[in-house]
């Protein structure tokens, strides 16, 4: 093969990848190729990251060992028709972070002995801060781990599931950043109101989210010690926590989380049952 991965996609994700493969020295930019149907996409990404483009995907295909899957949901089950001919289980994998897509329907989609490797990330991997989920195929074997685990310890951290959980996680870690930043939007709005300037309470903000997220981990997730540790009887942090649990805060967490966490299964279940 000429190259080692192949990209079908290079949205955001796929983008995220690129730089953490480079940036930590995991793979050379000679060994990375793309396909982007995008032509203004395409530009951007060869000029930023100096990768060769194929001009379509069979192309690619054949030409790389390992193909990550980039593309929208509703794209995949289409782009693996059109790519079965060209994949062969002796010299291809396949790699998809496609959100809802298992590794059954990829398989049913190619109809033949392909390792898959099921990955969901999040955005902060564009900072190579993220976390990735990583789950197996019927086929799939530690080469694909192997190489799953080093592609994406480049965005960050990685995590190996059993896929009957990935639905979980996209609800948990993948859709995670939105409900921190709609958190943390939330009290920069309210402390201008309150008479702070916007850069004063964004630094406010800012240095607090990521100092609590230290204090989580240095003391083992333990939440409820942590609370007891700001919060005095009578204080201040104790007329706000009565509000957050007098409006149900934690019941309004878990609904959402679930919420996210239904609307990927009928994702995942909307494409099998068209295939």
């Amino acid at each position: 093969m000429s190259f080692k991965l192949g990209i079908i996609g290079t949205g955001n994700m796929a983008e995220a990848i690129i730089n953490g493969v480079i940036s930590s020295g995991t793979l050379d930019l000679t060994e990375i190729c793309a396909f982007e149907k995008k032509e203004d996409r395409a530009a951007f990404i060869r000029e930023k990251y100096k990768i060769f483009f194929f001009a379509n995907p069979g192309e690619l295909i054949k030409n790389s060992e390992f193909i990550l899957i980039a593309v929208k949901p509703g794209d995949a089950g289409e782009l693996l028709e059109k790519a079965s001919p060209f994949l062969d289980g002796k010299n291809n994998s396949i790699i998809s972070i496609c959100a809802g897509v298992s590794t059954g329907y990829i398989e049913s989609k190619i109809k033949k002995e392909i390792p898959v490797i099921r990955i969901m990330p999040n955005t902060p991997a564009l900072l190579r801060k993220g976390i990735s989920a990583i789950s197996t195929g019927r086929f799939s074997g530690s080469k694909d781990i192997e190489f799953a685990g080093k592609i994406m310890s480049g965005t960050g951290d990685c995590i190996i599931i059993d896929e009957k959980l990935q639905n979980a996680v996209t609800a948990v870690s993948g859709s995670g950043p939105a409900y921190f930043f709609l958190f943390c939007g939330e009290i920069i709005e309210t402390a201008v109101k309150l008479g702070i300037d916007r850069k004063t309470a964004q630094k406010l903000v800012f240095a607090t989210m990521r100092g609590s997220a230290d204090m989580l981990e240095a003391y083992n997730g333990d939440t409820d010690f942590l609370i007891k540790m700001v919060r005095s009887p009578g204080g201040t942090t104790e007329a706000a926590m009565d509000v957050f649990l007098k409006n149900n805060f934690g019941k309004i967490v878990a609904e959402a989380v679930e919420n996210a966490e239904q609307k990927a299964g009928r994702i995942q279940k909307g494409l099998e049952n068209n295939n």
